[in-house]
């Protein structure tokens, strides 16, 4: 099988003794991009270009052969304002921290002030910062923070509806790597209600909106949404029947507990996410919803799995109440875990090479019962995760995907 084949089976119900590998394959199960630099090394494929293209995370474009190296099945597309409505279209050379050459948006150049800080402008205002030494920005602006009425709001990035260049170029992107690679293609769309929100308002400001300004919240999830859906029904009527999966994102647990409680969520979330899943399964019932959603999220799957989520990412595994056999056992007939094979987050206790690998068997034999599983680490390998480590689970996922499609487990 070729990779899109095995994802396609899988996604048919017909893939019961193998597994699906994504590494790359989405803006959740990448690297830092400097364990990038240092894999690439360890590959030696150092003449691979670093592109950073999550400017928030400083996460690469993982380059197919990589993929391949490691056994991923998905290659992902994103349209070109990914981050701080920086054009991609065009890419300039730099480097990190650490003197290691890397690509940039060509747009992105960010303010060096005196304590060592880099800041991002939008609109001609500082949006964002990375503190001397950091390894990610920092929102710090939020333009909706004094909005009391509904004719305050303004549409912000990213919840802005894409130019029709924007819109073509993203399908280009799918149509090439549908044609071009033997993968599953995912489109990087994102889709964010609770997070954009946050951003918007504040997180604060954002909580006691929900509870005291219903009508407010309401007005901009839906104009939010409108945004959203004008923006897939463009790239969708372009490039639709290329496309295998689309990832969207909203974190609504914490490591304890989830952000705010099933009722609510029920009823200011849930019907915005739904409009948008409706359409893509009403229209192109062969694409795959794959929801991004971190933290302890065990009791709210159910409401997810009826708003429209086939795919649900990272699994984390360390939060209370996510144990791994209790979620398949509850849920895996449902929905497929993309995820959950590394617990990422304790990563640093796994210290020998043959630990790494025990603990990524435990979980991929787990998950991948009855055959519904993307297996992948729980959200991306931080800066400091050494190459071998990375290695190591992967080369133990294809050994025993390859045993379980050869009937020797």
């Amino acid at each position: 099988m070729t990779s899109r084949e095995r994802v396609q089976k899988m996604f048919r119900g017909e893939l019961k003794n193998s597994f699906a590998i994504s590494i790359g394959g989405m803006a959740n199960d990448n690297m830092s991009a400097y364990a990038y630099a240092n894999l690439l090394k360890y590959l030696g494929m150092e003449d691979k270009p670093i592109k950073i293209y999550d400017l928030f995370q400083f996460i690469p474009l993982m380059d197919v052969e990589v993929i391949d190296r490691l056994g991923g099945d998905f290659v992902h597309a994103q349209r070109p304002r990914y981050r701080f409505n920086l054009d991609q279209k065009e890419w300039r050379p730099g480097t990190l921290h650490d003197g290691t050459p890397c690509y940039y948006p060509a747009e992105f150049h960010p303010i060096l002030t005196e304590d060592g800080s880099q800041y991002v402008e939008m609109d001609g205002e500082r949006y964002a910062r990375m503190p001397k030494g950091g390894l990610y920005f920092d929102i710090i602006n939020h333009p909706l923070e004094e909005a009391e009425e509904i004719s305050d709001l303004r549409l912000v990035h990213p919840a802005v509806r894409m130019s029709d260049e924007d819109i073509e170029y993203t399908a280009k992107q799918i149509e090439d790597l549908y044609e071009n690679t033997d993968k599953a293609v995912v489109l990087l769309f994102a889709g964010q209600l609770i997070e954009q929100a946050q951003r918007d308002f504040n997180f604060e400001q954002f909580y006691c909106n929900l509870a005291t300004e219903k009508e407010l919240m309401h007005a901009y999830f839906q104009m939010i949404t409108d945004a959203y859906l004008h923006n897939l029904e463009g790239i969708l009527s372009k490039a639709g029947d290329k496309l295998d999966v689309i990832w969207f994102c909203d974190d609504i647990g914490t490591q304890q507990t989830l952000q705010i409680s099933i009722p609510m969520y029920k009823e200011m979330i849930k019907p915005y996410e739904k409009q948008m899943w409706g359409y893509i399964h009403e229209h192109y019932p062969h694409i795959k919803i794959l929801f991004h959603c971190c933290g302890a999220i065990f009791d709210v799957i159910p409401e997810l799995i009826d708003a429209g989520v086939d795919l649900l990412n990272p699994v984390q595994i360390s939060a209370k109440g996510m144990d791994p056999e209790r979620l398949k056992e509850t849920y895996g007939k449902d929905v497929i875990f993309w995820g959950g094979g590394t617990d990422t987050q304790n990563l640093a206790n796994l210290t020998t090479i043959e630990e790494v690998k025990e603990h990524a068997r435990y979980l991929m034999e787990t998950f991948s019962k009855g055959g519904n599983y993307v297996f992948s680490q729980v959200h991306n390998f931080q800066a400091d995760v050494p190459p071998e480590k990375i290695v190591a689970i992967f080369d133990q996922a294809k050994k025993y995907r390859e045993k379980l499609e050869a009937g020797e487990i």
